[in-house]
C-alpha cells in the first residue's frame, strides 16, 4: 500500500466515526442476529431490512428458537423480504447450528461455509462483525472500491481484490486509533486497532453508497434489457407463497385460476420448483406451507 492509500483508509474510517449510519445489527456481537442481518441484506435494501430484522427476532431471538419453530411460521415471517428461499436457508443455519455445533457458531471460515446458505461473504461477516477477528470482506461496495482505488479499471477478479482487502486489513490491525463511535459495540479484545477491521468493514458499505461516482468503472459490460418483474417466474412464486401465508391451504385448481397470463406448462414447472425448494407442500389436491 502506498502512503496516500493508507491515509485514505484512514480517512474513510475518521468519515465512518461521524457519518456512520446507525441500524440495529451494528449495536450486536451476538453471531445469531449478525447472520439474520446479513441474509435479509442479500439483494435487499437496508430501510426495507430495518423493521423486518426487528420484527423477526422479536419472534426468533435465539438460534435454538428458530431452529425448532414451524417451517410455515418462518416463511410467514419473512414476509414482504422476497427470495424466500432465505427464509428457509436461515433456519437450516440455525438447526446445523444446534446439531452440529452443540448450539455455537463456528469461529473458523471453512467451518462458517458448510452452514446451508452461507457463502465466503457471509462467513467473513460473521468472522468480523460477531468474533472480532481482522478478517477481509467482499461485499459488493468492498469490490468497488478495492477494484477502483487498487486497479482502477483494469478489471480483477475476487482473489486479486482480496488479497489487496488483506493488505488492507494488516495496516489497519497495526494503527491505534480513538473509539469510532460510542454507538458501536466496544471491542471484544482490549484494543481499539484489532476493532478497526470490524468497523473498515461496515464503514466501506457506507462510504461507497455515498460516494458512487469515484466507484464507477468505465469497462463494467452494459447489463441486458431486463424483463419486468411482473413477467419473472420469481413473482409468480412470491404471489403462490403470498396466497398461502393468508389462506393456509389452497387447491391447485383454485391456484392456477389466480394467473391466466401464464400457460399451464410454466404453472406446473413453478410448483415443481416451489416443491423441491421445499418451500411448499403438496396434500391431495392441494398446497401448504411446510
Amino acid at each position: 500500500m502506498t502512503k496516500k492509500q493508507k491515509q485514505l483508509c484512514i480517512d474513510i474510517l475518521e468519515w465512518y466515526k461521524k457519518e456512520g449510519r446507525d441500524l440495529p445489527w451494528r449495536k450486536t456481537r451476538n453471531p445469531y442476529r449478525i447472520l439474520v442481518s446479513e441474509i435479509m441484506l442479500q439483494q435487499t435494501q437496508v430501510p426495507r431490512v430495518i423493521e423486518k430484522y426487528k420484527e423477526f427476532l422479536r419472534t426468533f431471538p435465539t438460534a435454538k428458537k428458530l431452529a425448532e419453530a414451524k417451517t410455515a411460521e418462518v416463511i410467514t415471517v419473512w414476509k414482504g423480504l422476497g427470495y424466500n428461499r432465505r427464509a428457509l436457508f436461515l433456519q437450516r443455519t440455525a438447526q446445523t447450528v444446534q446439531t452440529e455445533f452443540r448450539g455455537r457458531f463456528p469461529k473458523i471460515l471453512e467451518e462458517l461455509k458448510t452452514l446451508p446458505g452461507v457463502g465466503d461473504y457471509t462467513a467473513r461477516a460473521i468472522l468480523s462483525f460477531a468474533f472480532d477477528q481482522p478478517t477481509p470482506v467482499l461485499d459488493t461496495n468492498h469490490r468497488k472500491f478495492y477494484q477502483k482505488t487498487f486497479f482502477g479499471d483494469d478489471i480483477r477478479s475476487d482473489a486479486e481484490l482480496l488479497k489487496k482487502a488483506e493488505e488492507v486489513v494488516s495496516f489497519l490491525s497495526t494503527v491505534y486509533l480513538a473509539e469510532i463511535t460510542p454507538t458501536q459495540p466496544p471491542p471484544t479484545r482490549g484494543r481499539s486497532s484489532l476493532s478497526n477491521v470490524y468497523h473498515w468493514n461496515q464503514a466501506l458499505m457506507d462510504w461507497v453508497s455515498a460516494n458512487p461516482d469515484k466507484y464507477v468503472l468505465s469497462k463494467v459490460k452494459k447489463k441486458k434489457k431486463s424483463v419486468p418483474f411482473k413477467q419473472t417466474d420469481r413473482y409468480f412464486r412470491g404471489r403462490i407463497v403470498d396466497a398461502l401465508r393468508e389462506e393456509k391451504k389452497v387447491s391447485v385448481a383454485k391456484m392456477r385460476e389466480r394467473f391466466p397470463e401464464i400457460t399451464d406448462e410454466r404453472f406446473k414447472t413453478i410448483l415443481e420448483k416451489l416443491e423441491s425448494d421445499k418451500l411448499i407442500l403438496r396434500e391431495k389436491q392441494s398446497i401448504v406451507l411446510p
